[in-house]
């Protein structure tokens, strides 16, 4: 992860350089928005030890977190319509596991009865809002950004289970914390008309999730959530 923040660092460095020489006879927007799409990597390691210890324990085979989908949106504002921007961007991560379980049902001398059927559903999510500042060429071709981040995180647990006698049951309970962090990268953009363009994005963000609560009785946890990693995005982008 060094190596790739390096990389990403580079590019700044790079792109900012080719920006600032940038045709200065370019017309540029003051205002760009943006919608994307993107994989986010990550290895969150206690959130897989988890889904893990739950698999073992009720016999599912729900899989370890690799990647989570992304969607996002972005505003991008030249304050001087010259090479500096400052970004404005809001997005959604999240993933579901399921764990479906099949368990004894006794009775009170502890006869078996029948079974007891659930699904356990996990969602792992998180609300990323960051303010960045960047260099761009006048005609948005190149851009490269940090971001600063305020996240929201999300740990839900949806449960439900049926007796042999079809009695159904189910609860839910939330996880939340907020966390800081940051956000590095690069894109570029291939214009499609003169006022919409389709966006390539690589980035590295560093965000861990480390204060979680819950939200029915606003006792902390001990569960920590790094959804630190390398994307890559894909989005459109309009102009006025």
């Amino acid at each position: 992860m060094k190596h790739i923040f390096s990389i990403l660092i580079s590019l700044f460095i790079a792109f900012g350089a080719q920006a600032q020489h940038a045709d200065s006879s370019a017309v540029a927007s003051k205002f760009r928005f943006t919608l994307g799409f993107g994989i986010d990597a990550m290895n969150p390691d206690q959130i897989n030890d988890r889904i893990a210890t739950s698999n073992q324990a009720l016999g599912s085979f729900a899989q370890s977190i690799k990647s989570m989908p992304e969607v996002s949106a972005a505003l991008t504002i030249r304050p001087n319509q010259d090479q500096k921007v400052v970004i404005l961007r809001g997005g959604y991560l999240w993933a579901e596991r399921d764990f479906a379980f099949s368990l004894p049902e006794t009775d009170t001398s502890s006869t078996p009865t029948g079974k007891i059927k659930g699904l356990i559903k996990e969602t792992y999510s998180a609300y990323p809002f960051s303010i960045g500042i960047g260099l761009s060429t006048l005609t948005s071709d190149l851009q490269v950004e940090i971001d600063f981040i305020y996240a929201l995180g999300y740990v839900t647990e949806d449960g439900s289970y049926t007796t042999s006698e079809g009695t159904t049951s189910s609860y839910s309970n939330t996880l939340f914390s907020p966390a800081y962090g940051f956000r590095v990268a690069a894109q570029t953009s291939v214009p499609l008309t003169p006022n919409i363009s389709i966006v390539l994005e690589i980035a590295y963000r560093g965000l861990k999730f480390e204060d979680f609560e819950n939200q029915l009785n606003a006792q902390p946890s001990d569960v920590e959530y790094s959804m630190s990693g390398i994307s890559g995005n894909v989005g459109i982008t309009f102009t006025p």
